[in-house]
């Protein structure tokens, strides 16, 4: 239990770095950039709104759980069930791979209408491969 506790102690610390560290580089973007149009930076504002407020129930749930042996008790036994993390899995597996499928459907049905569009979304692809190869290669090696 105690090092569930480390652990989320050192969530509960990146995600106040993470919180800050975003806060500065928006504000520092939105101070230094004169070319954004208004429906682009209504986009970014409310995604950056909808970030930060995810961000910030987590630190108080996160908060709660340090400061309170039952709720920290509650919070390990969800986050080491065996059927809780097997369900975790397959969702992510399921998620990956129809997302990488939309895209790809994405990537073709933009070539006809808008070229770049097209090649960002199958830069995408790419990167999403990379990504999820290096990830298969770290979890070989490790496990």
């Amino acid at each position: 239990m105690e090092d569930f506790k480390k652990k989320l102690t050192r969530k509960y610390r990146m995600m106040g770095r993470y919180c800050c560290f975003a806060v500065c580089i928006y504000f520092g973007l939105m101070r230094f950039t004169t070319t954004v149009n208004d429906f682009t930076e209504g986009l970014l504002s409310g995604m950056f709104s909808g970030i930060m407020i995810v961000s910030i129930f987590n630190l108080v749930r996160i908060h709660i759980a340090l400061h309170n042996e039952e709720k920290l008790k509650e919070m390990y036994i969800q986050e080491t069930d065996e059927r809780n993390i097997a369900i975790s899995k397959e969702t992510m597996r399921t998620s990956s791979v129809v997302s990488l499928m939309v895209t790809a459907l994405a990537v073709i049905i933009s070539g006809f209408f808008n070229p770049v569009i097209s090649m960002t979304l199958g830069i995408s692809i790419m990167a999403d491969a990379v990504i999820t190869i290096a990830v298969q290669f770290y979890y070989k090696k490790k496990m």
